[in-house]
């Protein structure tokens, strides 16, 4: 079978080539249902399938569109992993916990949010203490969030983009339109101000299988920044840790650290691959997310902006709609083979040797 062939048009093929794979397999899907339907009327969920000794003390977990509509990207890694046979050697006492469509909403809507706007990849905090601030956010928020969305408003939308950049410097800009903010529900990536529904099925899942874990690999599929194709392992330990270190050992110069500045990804809070530091302290752990480049970073900007103004002020049906999930889709999935051909191989290539680490650790 041809490695395209693992990859989805949509959400619905997306979710059904999963289950087929794991039934294929013989393996058991856990399903949650999530409370809100898909763009065609569908039902939504996260399936999720475990492989391997129920009592493993080493777990691989891969997660797959954390931010919706990047589950294009994930699911293929996942279901070629099924269905190229990659699972029937697991190293003993390693199992495999695979999360298919964490945020199935904004997977069938083509967004990066969830149901409520959140950026579920700045939701996985402890919301008893104070939310982190992000004041730099403020002063940008209008910018990114037009009442009017047209060829006009985009090239003005870009100047005062590009004007703002070359104000506080590429990483300045960065730190306040991305890292997160919890204050504007409406903006670009909210985090919210309580747990999301995603948030709630990671932290049944880590009570459900992880709770006698003692050594896990988090593998979150990503995609949108950084050179076209090219897989970059972002790292969130601490820049001393003995998991960044390790994460370098085992998959070399393409782990890079956001709190040493060797990222383009801004260091933020509420990150969900994290979480299961938290969740499962008894565990040692190496979390990364497999960022893959796609288009120009000024072009996935500007398709985050059209969206969010086609949900905030649009008909995310209507007349226009199209354009606008056509532009997003590409910014975060490049429909072709070459670009396939140069990140799925390395994805499976990151899962082989993240295996073969925890049977060695």
């Amino acid at each position: 079978m041809s490695i395209h062939d693992h990859f989805s048009a949509d959400y619905v093929t997306a979710r059904h080539k999963f289950r087929e794979a794991a039934k294929e397999a013989g393996l058991k899907v856990e399903r949650f249902v999530n409370p809100e339907i898909g763009m065609n009327g569908e039902e939504l969920s996260t399936d999720v399938v475990w492989i391997g000794d129920p009592q493993a003390e080493r777990v691989l977990l891969t997660n797959s569109a954390t931010h919706g509509v990047e589950g294009l990207y994930g699911t293929g890694c996942q279901v070629g992993f099924l269905r190229d046979g990659h699972w029937k050697s697991l190293p003993k006492n390693v199992a495999v916990l695979m999360v298919h469509a964490i945020n199935p909403y904004g997977f069938s809507w083509l967004r990066r949010v969830n149901e409520d706007n959140i950026d579920l990849n700045r939701n996985f905090l402890d919301f008893t203490k104070p939310l982190p601030q992000n004041p730099g956010y403020a002063g940008i928020h209008p910018v990114l969030t037009p009442k009017t969305w047209n060829e006009e408003m985009a090239r003005e939308t870009r100047a005062k983009l590009e004007a703002f950049a070359e104000k506080v410097g590429r990483r300045g800009a960065s730190a306040a339109i991305s890292a997160g903010q919890h204050t504007h529900a409406d903006g670009l990536f909210y985090g919210g101000v309580r747990p999301s529904w995603s948030n709630g099925v990671i932290a049944y899942l880590a009570g459900r299988y992880l709770k006698h874990m003692k050594h896990m690999v988090v593998i979150d599929f990503h995609t949108g920044l950084g050179p076209y194709g090219h897989s970059e392992l972002i790292c969130r330990h601490p820049v001393d840790s003995v998991a960044l270190k390790r994460a370098r050992q085992w998959f070399g110069k393409d782990v890079t650290s956001p709190a040493s500045g060797e990222s383009d990804s801004p260091v933020i809070e509420g990150n969900l691959r994290m979480a299961f530091t938290r969740l499962c302290p008894g565990a040692e752990f190496t979390a990364f997310a497999i960022e893959v480049g796609t288009r120009d970073w000024r072009d996935v900007e500007m398709s985050l902006i059209g969206d969010n103004w086609l949900h905030l002020h649009g008909e995310p049906q209507g007349q226009g709609a199209a354009r606008i999930k056509a532009a997003i889709r590409d910014a975060f999935y490049p429909d072709e083979d070459a670009w396939r051909e140069k990140c799925y191989p390395r994805a499976l290539e990151i899962q082989q040797i993240a295996l073969k680490g925890l049977a060695e650790i």
